[in-house]
């Protein structure tokens, strides 16, 4: 049976972050390249013919509903990532209910068609939320969400999550967690962000091979801003600074390589979710 994988873009601006103590209110209005970077990963997908699962802020709808537009008559899926980058657990779920319609409104409105995907920004969906988190999808009428990372990480995941796509609840919201890689005894992201910029590409190669060869999925990760030597950079500690812009300058041909060793199973998310639930109404 072939094994699908996923190409998704998190599309943000630049100085999109949840970092302790980042105020990203001094950024807003900078001028940004977030419309030439996301050019830029339409064409290297279309080198490929691989249509990809973008996750769009609605900020962006809201001020750059182009950019939607752009990636929708490109054919690649238009999902959600919420408003503003808010993280997610720190929401009541009346709170997440109206980010997430919010979001999902502006997108709607540009594309005309409903979307179905979400994902939270920075992983921020911890164990104690799983019940409201699924059920809050479900009622405004999400298929599937790609918000977990299932390990330990300092600010986000959720350890001994399987890293498989799976319904965490009786909610009909299919998971499709980041995917993770036993290094040196623990379990840590390798094919997403600053994940996919620090590890070599043979090792994401190597890894990608064994989880498909296990029967599981992957899906690669990317923000516009690791394509962009040029951006402007966010005021950050020496360990949150180093983690957010280290491996920029090899992202993109790192992508490319990457789309070009498994172009041949890269589906939209939406789609892979239309094959489950085919299979589960037959079972």
């Amino acid at each position: 049976m072939k094994i699908n994988n996923f190409i998704t873009f998190d599309i943000e601006e630049w100085f999109h972050a949840n970092y302790e103590g980042l105020d990203t209110s001094q950024y807003r209005g900078i001028s940004t390249n977030l419309e030439s970077n996301v050019d830029r990963l339409i064409d290297i997908c279309d080198g490929y013919g691989v249509k990809s699962t973008c996750f769009i802020l609605g900020d962006v709808a809201k001020n750059k509903p182009y950019v939607v537009k752009k990636l929708f008559e490109a054919g690649h899926e238009i999902a959600s990532h919420g408003s503003s980058h808010k993280l997610i657990y720190p929401m009541t779920p009346e709170e997440f209910r109206a980010d997430l319609k919010a979001s999902s409104d502006r997108l709607e409105q540009i594309t005309g068609q409903k979307v179905v995907g979400f994902r939270a920004p920075s992983w921020s969906v911890k164990r104690e939320m799983l019940g409201w988190f699924y059920e809050v999808l479900a009622e405004e009428g999400f298929l599937y969400s790609s918000s977990v990372y299932p390990a330990k990480n300092t600010i986000f995941g959720i350890p001994n999550f399987p890293d498989i796509p799976h319904y965490p609840t009786s909610n009909p919201v299919l998971e499709i967690p980041q995917s993770v890689m036993n290094f040196f005894g623990n379990k840590v992201g390798y094919a997403g962000g600053g994940y996919l910029r620090f590890f070599p590409t043979w090792l994401i190669k190597q890894q990608i091979r064994k989880n498909n060869k296990e029967g599981k999925p992957v899906f690669i990760y990317a923000h516009p801003r690791e394509i962009d030597i040029h951006q402007p950079r966010l005021k950050l500690g020496v360990m949150d600074d180093y983690f957010h812009y280290q491996g920029i300058g090899g992202c993109e041909e790192k992508l490319s390589s990457l789309l070009e060793e498994f172009k041949q199973s890269f589906i939209r998310m939406d789609e892979y979710v239309k094959k489950v639930q085919a299979v589960t109404t037959l079972i």
